[in-house]
């Protein structure tokens, strides 16, 4: 008898303790959820800085080339009198024969000038030299009447019948390495005076433009 007693005692005892611990467990969560309901929503902030830019694009800008105004007297020749502008220094004439004496630089007139040509907001590094190239490879062209402006001095006048064989060919000096986004270089040439020349053709000529292009290798 007396050990029934303590086994229902024991298990008395048992059921009173989990009671008890499960009433804890449950205050336990009542607390926590309590808490997590009155928790206050929290928000954050912050700036974001937005940026852009605008840049120049690459540009070359070439002035014209002027092979200036000859004196020169109406007549046949054997050839054609070649009038080189030189990357340096004055124009040379070469004539057939002593014909080169009776051909002059006229000094009223526009003196000869080459192209001076300017890259300008180049992204390539400094000490970088470009490549010059024509459009097509076409360096070469015919003069045209065009009233004197072809000459830059407009009071010369068209030539009553122009020359369709009067021609010229160019060529361009080295660029400089490039510096700050710059670079330069010049264009200039020769010129073919036809061997028959008249009074009529006398005057302004000027040649439809030739497009030139620069590569800073980027």
């Amino acid at each position: 008898m007396d050990i029934e007693i303590s086994v229902i005692t024991f298990i008395k005892v048992e059921h009173l303790k989990m009671e008890r611990f499960t009433k804890i467990s449950l205050c336990a969560a009542l607390v926590a959820a309590s808490l997590a309901s009155t928790a206050q929503a929290e928000t954050a902030s912050t700036t974001v800085n937005v940026y852009a830019g605008l840049a120049s694009v690459m540009q070359l800008q070439c002035g014209p080339v002027n092979f200036g105004v000859w004196r020169v007297p109406a007549m046949t020749r054997s050839a054609a009198t070649t009038i080189t502008l030189p990357a340096t220094g004055d124009p040379v004439v070469t004539a057939p024969g002593a014909d080169d004496a009776n051909i002059s630089l006229s000094i009223k007139w526009t003196a000869p000038a080459r192209s001076s040509c300017l890259v300008l907001n180049s992204a390539a590094a400094d000490g970088v030299k470009g490549t010059v190239a024509f459009a097509a490879g076409v360096n070469t062209g015919t003069f045209l009447s065009n009233g004197g402006t072809g000459s830059l001095d407009a009071a010369l006048g068209a030539p009553e019948e122009p020359l369709t064989d009067f021609t010229y060919a160019l060529v361009f000096t080295e660029p400089s390495a490039m510096d700050e986004g710059l670079s330069r270089f010049d264009i200039h040439g020769t010129m073919s005076i036809p061997a028959a020349i008249s009074s009529k053709n006398l005057g302004g000529y000027e040649a439809a433009a030739n497009t030139i292009t620069f590569d800073d290798g980027l």
